[in-house]
């Protein structure tokens, strides 16, 4: 009985001892007409200021949302939300822009929207994948109206958009089509980033353009997956050559 129970106390502790840090920093700004809005939830003066700035999280949060006004520029809704500190399989940051609206007396056609959350542990392993995307909604917009997103993935862990190494995405251009076809989506080729011996972070940089008048929505995601191992090829080959062989052998002894 009490080697078991022994067992089980040991098998926890090391679970413990390796579980990643569940703290998850975040960092939201928006960008439009000179007017610049800031929220950084690592410190309880940080979320202070937050809220200050018409943002919504908490200390330490995977989450940041706001809804108001930056310079020429309004939103329902803008969401930061991720998974830190990841999973085995997967470590993401999604920022999503519900109608953005430029409005009237706007000078400034570009929103700037950049984002950033660190302290990812997992997925294990070096290199790891990183890849980003973009889907908008280009819902009352004319022709031309734009957006472009890059992604990156941060060895030294701050919350400080556009650092490390980047994957950029194509270009999206509302095409002015009847809904669905004022939609667009695009992936960057994902790329391969070295991490450090500790945590990384993840950011995004999205810029919008609409006219005046238009509304979108919009939606910029980064993620981090383990690399493919090239030798897990190599030894699936080899199973399947020894499944293949053992067959045949049984074949042979089964005629004879």
């Amino acid at each position: 009985m009490l080697r078991p129970l022994l067992t089980v106390l040991g098998s926890t502790a090391l679970l413990v001892a390796v579980s990643p840090t569940a703290r998850a920093d975040s960092f939201l700004q928006l960008h439009n007409d000179g007017v610049t809005l800031t929220c950084d939830n690592s410190t309880a003066a940080g979320v202070t200021a937050c809220g200050a700035s018409g943002f919504t999280t908490l200390l330490g949060s995977n989450t940041i949302s706001f809804t108001g006004t930056i310079g020429g520029y309004s939103a329902s809704l803008i969401t930061l939300t991720g998974n830190s500190p990841g999973s085995p399989v997967l470590a993401f940051a999604t920022d999503t822009k519900t109608a953005v609206t430029r409005n009237a007396g706007s000078v400034d056609g570009t929103l700037l929207v950049s984002f950033a959350q660190n302290n990812f542990a997992l997925p294990a392993g070096n290199p790891l994948v990183l890849s980003a995307s973009q889907s908008d909604n280009f819902t009352l917009a004319t022709a031309g109206s734009s957006s472009s997103f890059t992604g990156w993935a941060n060895a030294a862990n701050t919350l400080t958009p556009g650092v490390g190494t980047a994957d950029p995405t194509p270009l999206c251009v509302n095409p002015a089509g009847a809904p669905p076809a004022n939609a667009c989506s695009t992936v960057g080729a994902p790329v391969l980033f070295s991490r450090g011996p500790g945590n990384f972070a993840v950011s995004g940089v999205e810029a919008i353009n609409l006219n005046i008048g238009g509304i979108g929505t919009f939606a910029g995601t980064v993620d981090v997956s383990p690399a493919p191992e090239p030798g897990s090829l190599v030894l699936l080959a080899t199973g399947l050559i020894g499944v293949v062989g053992g067959g045949r052998r049984m074949r042979r002894r089964t005629a004879a």
